[in-house]
């Protein structure tokens, strides 16, 4: 964990373990975000978490104009690099790719200045914060692709913990300290870079052949405009019900997509690892292996994802109610909005990441499916947000995530004659279940401690008409025993 990140060495794990070390990574930097929305939102109120979450979702948006997406690229073609057993490949990527992140990133970083005075009307102290946030998370986005890349999970996962140990130490520290506003950004902007650090690929050297650098330059500039339109989308409706409802409305959207987001580091777990697989499986020109690890990740998505966020959209007033207290109630409705939003996300994942790993040209259909939902997206923004503040911020969300899935799932299902008809038609009809109990909660107006006894029949419903694909989840258990 303490020396350099080797490009030459990855620790052998399966797809499964992988995906387990790379939640649990991802559900260590969750719990730091979350406990600064929840500390700041608790302590300081609702207006100042407006101000702080939406200095998080600017230093986002802009770490995704190209850092954000070297870390994709280094997922990907180390991992292909490593698959076709070129050791020197991998070396020469992973110093381009550093360049590239380190040109772009410098620039970004100066571009936030101005962004966020012209955002906040604030002051040059709190924009520069908002910078050294876009420095610390681009850098991570970046090692921690590389990290993963290269096989070193159980790594990137220590290192995970570690800072957000960190992180959460430092915040507590400023909060006690009397720290208010843009400032509270600093402890994640830290955790970043001491990740980054940790993770930073020193062993590459040299330069890829020109074919293969315009490929690596292709595959970044193109994940850089679908990244934007996905998971820029998702921080720019924080900006969105800012600009909508004022600090306190922008508070209780940040406290519903605060409870909503730390769910949906599922799918971006799995990409880390599901991405890599699909790789090295192209580069043995495994066929069968590829439409297999695609069929079976599919479908063991749709059993877990549709549970959880089911259950969060079910629960979502007393979810609102113990973490955030009755002055949040408002945000319980946009909850449960944001949970289908992202439960569409989820089931989309396995899709765009075998359409990302298949070629640049299933890139471009994921760029383009971004960028049509994003647009769908914007239409309900303008048409709903105005009369329903967040709540019609977060019906926009929903739609163009809705387009921004179903557009990758239909060209996979197509292209690799897959047999998802029986699938979809009951996820089609889990979704409608979910939004005829909501719809039964909310006319009923039934007791808030009955939440949790709807969403667990959900489940067992949800169990019931997914027996086959269930029974192949899998057991921790059994491993152990074999």
């Amino acid at each position: 964990m303490f020396t350099p990140v080797r490009l030459d060495d990855p620790t052998p794990t399966s797809l499964s373990r992988g995906g387990a070390l790379a939640i649990t990574g991802l559900a260590a930097q969750g719990i730091l975000r979350f406990a600064t929305s929840l500390l700041v939102g608790r302590i300081a109120g609702q207006a100042e978490l407006g101000v702080v979450a939406s200095a998080i979702a600017a230093a986002t948006i802009l770490a995704l104009l190209w850092p954000t997406s070297t870390g994709s690229a280094a997922s990907k073609f180390l991992a292909r690099a490593r698959g076709a057993g070129s050791i020197e490949e991998a070396r020469a990527t992973a110093a381009h790719l550093r360049r590239r992140m380190l040109a772009t990133v410098l620039l970004l970083a100066a571009a936030a200045i101005p962004v966020w005075v012209y955002l906040d009307g604030g002051s040059l102290t709190g924009a520069l914060a908002v910078a050294l946030l876009t420095i610390g998370y681009s850098g991570y986005s970046f090692t921690r692709g590389v990290q993963f890349g290269t096989g070193q999970t159980t790594r990137a996962t220590g290192w995970d913990v570690l800072c957000v140990v960190l992180g959460l130490v430092v915040l507590t520290l400023l909060l006690l300290s009397g720290v208010r506003g843009v400032a509270l950004v600093l402890p994640l902007a830290l955790a970043y870079g001491v990740y980054a650090l940790a993770g930073w690929p020193f062993g590459g050297g040299g330069r890829p052949e020109p074919t293969h650098r315009r490929e690596l330059d292709g595959f970044v500039a193109l994940g850089a405009v679908g990244s934007l339109a996905s998971a820029g989308f998702l921080q720019l409706s924080q900006i969105v019900a800012r600009l909508v409802s004022g600090d306190a409305g922008a508070g209780e959207y940040a406290a519903a997509l605060a409870l909503a987001t730390p769910a949906s580091m599922l799918a971006v777990s799995l990409t880390l690892v599901l991405l890599p697989a699909l790789s090295e499986t192209l580069g043995r020109s495994d066929e069968k292996a590829f439409r297999t690890r695609t069929d079976h990740a599919t479908r063991t998505l749709a059993v877990v994802v549709v549970m959880i966020f089911g259950a969060v959209a079910l629960c979502s007033r007393l979810l609102i109610r113990v973490i955030w207290g009755a002055d949040y109630a408002g945000a319980a409705p946009i909850l449960a909005i944001l949970a289908v939003a992202v439960l569409c996300t989820n089931l989309g994942v396995v899709a765009v990441n075998a359409l990302t790993a298949r070629s640049q040209r299933g890139m471009a259909i994921n760029v383009a499916a971004s960028l049509t939902g994003m647009g769908f997206g914007t239409v309900v923004w303008l048409v709903a947000a105005p009369k329903l503040g967040g709540v019609g911020v977060a019906l926009g969300y929903l739609a163009g995530t809705f387009v921004i899935a179903a557009i990758p799932v239909v060209v996979v299902w197509r292209a690799g004659r897959h047999r998802w008809a029986g699938l979809y038609a009951k996820l089609a009809g889990g979704i409608l279940l979910l939004v005829a109990l909501y719809a039964t909660q909310s006319r009923l107006v039934l007791p808030i401690w009955l939440d949790p006894a709807v969403a667990v029949v959900f489940a067992v419903v949800w169990v019931a008409l997914n027996r086959a694909d269930a029974a192949r989840l899998p057991r921790p258990w059994r491993s152990r025993r074999n």
